[in-house]
């Protein structure tokens, strides 16, 4: 059902003065919108009718130096763990093979619920599914409502010749627990994943602290959204594309904006940090582009340029900003896990409980407006979708990609047509731009050798540090969807013994 936006209004004119006390965690809320592009949110182009996350912007933190990883996986994998791809190996998306997110990883739910918090998965995993353990309610959720694969039919719920849907009702639940949502087929899945968080919050406890990971399908391809959702785009946006990817992310807009109101009518919302975030920049060729904008930055998904993984994100948390401003700290996504664990959950992360992290813990200046105390991040490789390139670099406002950023934005497709016919081979050289003074990346800074000296070494004390790319588990059968009187359906193939659960 569409959501009104009246009680916006309500609430930030008087939900403030119900603050909670010090002593109580906040209830931590991530949503994570797939493919969502720079230019995509209405704060930026009034386009896109977004009046929650619009909400967010003009009461909240926007983050302007934000960054994530070129593509799906690899961003959800520090999400999860605060180490960048590198580290966990996962530097593309996951295809239906046998790996995933290693389970010697310790994840953000896990450290979460060790400081008291009830943690339910919703949307897209997209970590790994070979073998149960690899699922979510074996990673540290206690529940899980949603898809194991990467992308799927919005409605019939279908990818890889099978059905993907499914509801886990119970930490490490497995075969015997598990059970897939047939009676869903034909409902949207942005609707689907909002009712569904507003079930678990309605069941919730407020008394105890709420971590919900809100993965959302939308925005990703393929394109497909109910007709009511695009009619108020039909005579303000001619391109058909880019019209019905208004619609879906309208759809994502209204459901974030319905899981806010229960919030807000469960008196957990004052108490609450919102984080929004994308997973990557969004596709505009390749990598299935759908219609996305990251306008005026270049290039889009799966690339290493600003447009592949420069990310928009808001905070949204009464509690502790209760001013708006556009925050000019840098953050990667590696530094979500310490920021909300030690930060916002005041919850000491012990020496040995995960493995070294990459990220930093900027809670303190996120929510004070303050420099933050990232001076540099390694973008890594780009996706090996359009062909690995770089490693890039960002050091202060400083960024060098070696060779090239990948993808269109590096040429148009035509060109690349023509620069295979031809054989012609990539400039690998290093380039370097000033970030400050040409955020889009236009203008290559010649003469400055000793500051491309200087970048170069740290880029290969990253690299002196990596694993390799994952690989899958040769021992396994190749994946094949499993069979049903309901239909062929996707899950483990590659369990070697009775899970226990």
């Amino acid at each position: 059902a569409m959501f009104c936006s009246g009680w916006l209004v309500w609430f930030t004119r008087f939900a403030l003065v119900f603050l909670p006390s010090e002593a109580a965690k906040p209830h931590i809320i991530f949503h994570v919108i797939d493919d969502f592009g720079w230019d995509d949110p209405g704060f930026r182009n009034q386009q896109i009718s977004t009046p929650t996350l619009n909400m967010f912007h003009e009461k909240g933190i926007t983050l302007n130096q934000y960054y994530v990883q070129p593509s799906c996986s690899p961003s959800r994998a520090t999400f999860m763990s605060g180490r960048m791809p590198l580290h966990t190996g996962i530097n593309d998306w996951i295809p239906n093979k046998a790996y995933g997110l290693p389970l010697g990883e310790t994840t953000l739910p896990q450290l979460l619920s060790t400081a008291g918090y009830k943690c339910h998965a919703v949307g897209k995993w997209h970590l790994g599914f070979f073998q149960t353990e690899y699922t979510p309610t074996f990673r540290g959720f206690d529940s899980f409502y949603g898809y194991y694969e990467g992308s799927e039919d919005y409605f019939k719920h279908v990818t890889s010749g099978g059905f993907d849907l499914h509801r886990e009702s119970q930490p490490r639940c497995g075969p015997g627990c598990t059970q897939l949502a047939w009676q869903d087929v034909n409902q949207y899945s942005t609707n689907l994943f909002a009712d569904e968080a507003l079930r678990i919050i309605d069941r919730h406890n407020a008394s105890e602290p709420l971590f919900l990971y809100q993965a959302w399908q939308g925005v990703h391809a393929p394109r497909q959204v109910p007709e009511y959702y695009v009619e108020p785009y039909l005579h303000r946006i001619n391109d058909t594309a880019r019209r019905a990817f208004a619609g879906m992310v309208t759809a994502v807009d209204e459901g974030i904006g319905n899981i806010t109101k229960a919030l807000e009518e469960k008196k957990m919302l004052a108490n609450s940090v919102v984080i929004v975030t994308t997973d990557n920049g969004g596709p505009i060729v390749d990598c299935a582009g759908i219609g996305a904008s990251n306008r005026p930055l270049r290039g889009g998904k799966c690339s290493l340029w600003e447009g592949g993984t420069r990310g928009t994100s808001l905070l949204f948390a009464p509690r502790y900003a209760q001013q708006n401003f556009a925050w000019q700290g840098l953050m990667h996504g590696a530094d979500w896990l310490p920021t909300l664990v030690e930060g916002a959950a005041e919850q000491r992360i012990l020496p040995g409980a995960t493995k070294p992290l990459d990220g930093m813990n900027v809670w303190k200046q996120l929510i004070g407006n303050l420099p933050s105390p990232r001076r540099e991040l390694y973008y890594g490789l780009s996706d090996s979708s359009v062909g690995h390139h770089g490693p890039a670099l960002r050091s202060g406002h400083w960024k060098l990609i070696v060779g090239t950023g990948g993808g269109s934005g590096d040429h148009p497709p035509w060109w690349r047509n023509f620069s295979k016919l031809l054989n012609l081979t990539d400039d690998h050289r290093p380039r370097l731009f000033n970030l400050q003074e040409d955020p889009e990346e236009r203008c290559e800074v010649i003469g400055q050798d000793e500051r491309v000296s200087s970048m170069l070494s740290t880029i290969h004390a990253y690299q002196a540090s990596s694993v390799p790319q994952r690989q899958g588990d040769p021992s396994c059968p190749s994946f094949a969807p499993h069979k049903s009187f309901e239909g062929p359906w996707l899950g483990p193939w590659c369990d070697v013994a009775e899970v226990v659960v």
